[in-house]
């Protein structure tokens, strides 16, 4: 609309990729029970183990609070005489901050591979990264932003959803990015300019050195609308499996494996842990305070696989982990006295409420 003002433009652009992006978080494709596994895994990022200060996710937000805060200050004159183009530096520092984070590719990707019927993969683009020279002089070189973006719109494709591609392409400028990072530009009151190569303006319809102050600002303001959309969806998403907060889910019908989510303590999924029949445990969860797993392998396909403990000597019937005529012996609900069981009905049930007196948690 002509009479909105700039926050509801803005707003208008979120929920714009908001609704290209929807889709991408719809849990619905995903309610069987191998599927649901995949998909948590992506929502909580599975891989190794980690100690605290580890996951540049946390650094990712700070930064991107403190150049937002640093924009919208009011700055003396006298310290900074030119504040406009104070402000557009920043704003060209976030840009390129935040098109560089990996978070939001490694999600994206792993996302579209879910809804084409792939498995999650703690590192979608390890097949684009490459060495370079021989020896001790070798060096690994990964794969750009640009490379991912390509990786992005295939999957896309494939899962018939173009539109997150195109989003994607939109909003990426590489010449940009790359004047910014080796200092190859320089600004005036009206543009900026690239001293190194040129970038095709949507606007003129050329290849140019010259990036107009309002193209330029269309850019990032695009760029900020799309990357507010996907994290408020994925963060939504996250937050939706409350229900789930307590219950145990029938996941492997031929080891009988039993599993639960973990949550933080703001109520966000987290993690899960898979009770088996043996009193064996896997988990994995994520936090602040760094990542922990057990009994978990990763297949060389990058997706997740199971360390089950034991199997019987002579299994029975019910599980190749319980022996023939043993009974299941799930492992104890920490904070309780409780244990999980195998149901007769096949479906989602929670604990009687004098035992289930924790929630798993991170």
């Amino acid at each position: 609309m002509k009479n909105e003002n700039p926050q509801e433009a803005f707003s208008a652009r979120i929920r714009h990729y908001a609704e290209i992006l929807n889709p991408l978080f719809d849990p619905k494709p995903h309610m069987n029970t191998n599927r649901f596994f995949e998909f948590v895994c992506v929502l909580v990022r599975s891989s190794g183990i980690e100690d605290a200060g580890w996951d540049p996710w946390y650094e990712s937000q700070a930064i991107l609070n403190d150049l937002l805060a640093l924009a919208t200050l009011e700055l003396p004159a006298d310290k900074f005489p030119e504040a406009n183009r104070t402000r557009l530096r920043l704003g060209l520092i976030s840009y390129c901050h935040v098109t560089e984070m990996d978070l939001p590719y490694a999600l994206l990707a792993n996302l579209l591979r879910l809804r084409i019927g792939e498995k999650y993969d703690i590192n979608s683009f390890r097949d684009l990264a490459r060495f370079t020279g021989k020896g001790h002089r070798a060096r690994l070189i990964l794969p750009s932003p640009r490379k991912k973006i390509e990786r992005i719109s295939e999957l896309s494709r494939k899962a018939q959803l173009p539109d997150v591609a195109q989003a994607l392409e939109r909003i990426y400028d590489g010449a940009i990015r790359n004047a910014v990072y080796h200092s190859d530009y320089t600004l005036t009151d009206k543009e900026l300019r690239l001293l190194a190569g040129t970038r095709f303006s949507k606007k003129e319809g050329v290849y140019t050195p010259v990036v107009e102050l309002d193209e330029l600002n269309s850019l990032v303001v695009e760029t900020f609308a799309f990357y507010r959309a996907f994290f408020a969806l994925y963060e939504r998403c996250r937050k939706s499996f409350g229900d789930f907060q307590g219950a145990f889910l029938p996941y492997d019908g031929h080891y009988k494996g039993v599993l639960r989510l973990v949550f933080d303590n703001d109520g966000f999924l987290a993690g899960f842990r898979v009770y088996w029949p043996n009193e064996s445990v896997s988990e994995y969860s994520r936090s602040r305070n760094g990542c922990i797993g057990s009994n978990l392998v990763f297949d060389p396909d990058g997706s997740i696989n199971f360390m089950v403990g034991l199997c019987a000597s002579r299994p029975g019937k019910f599980s190749p982990l319980v022996e023939d005529g043993a009974q299941p012996s799930y492992a104890v609900v920490p904070g309780t006295t409780a244990r999980p069981h195998w149901p007769d009905d096949l479906k989602v049930y929670k604990l009687g409420p004098a035992e289930n007196q924790a929630k798993p948690s991170v």
